[in-house]
């Protein structure tokens, strides 16, 4: 990972901790890793890492079907949605268009409300479909499909 990538996470995770500060939650950061442990009275204790690659994504465990597990998640997607639309606005956007031609086939990942996440694309489909079965060992509750995608241009 590098340097900067390192930084705007630890920024990232340290807003998402100042919010949760406002909310009465107590946060302590770890050494040495892209981890907080989150506690707050009367409530499970969590812990909010950062999962490398290949996973690349921030992730609140143990995951349980509480309550107050769901509105912890809600209000760190919603920091994560507003620091990283911030991000955006200030950043230009790269045109990869090249790229996403000469790599037809994709993973994507199933969100919630039919939505849909591009976490990589290959060139060929065994690739492809090696890198969704370690995706789904790793992140087993997710679900993740392999498919073919055309360019516009090309049809």
């Amino acid at each position: 990972m590098k340097h900067s990538d390192w930084l705007r996470l630890q920024s990232e995770g340290e807003s998402i901790c100042a919010i949760l500060r406002q909310q009465g939650y107590v946060c302590r950061k770890q050494t040495r890793r892209l981890s907080w442990k989150l506690s707050k009275t009367g409530q499970n204790d969590y812990m909010l890492r950062w999962l490398p690659a290949p996973i690349n994504e921030w992730n609140l465990m143990p995951k349980d079907t509480s309550p107050q597990w769901e509105q912890l998640w809600q209000l760190i997607e919603r920091t994560l949605t507003t620091i990283r639309g911030e991000a955006r606005k200030t950043l230009p956007k790269p045109t990869s268009q090249l790229e996403n031609n000469s790599r037809p086939w994709a993973i994507i990942r199933l969100l919630p409300d039919a939505r849909r996440h591009t976490v990589a694309r290959f060139f060929n489909r065994q690739d492809a479909e090696d890198y969704r079965r370690f995706l789904k060992r790793f992140i087993p509750d997710a679900e993740f499909e392999v498919f073919f995608d055309v360019p516009n241009e090309q049809l």
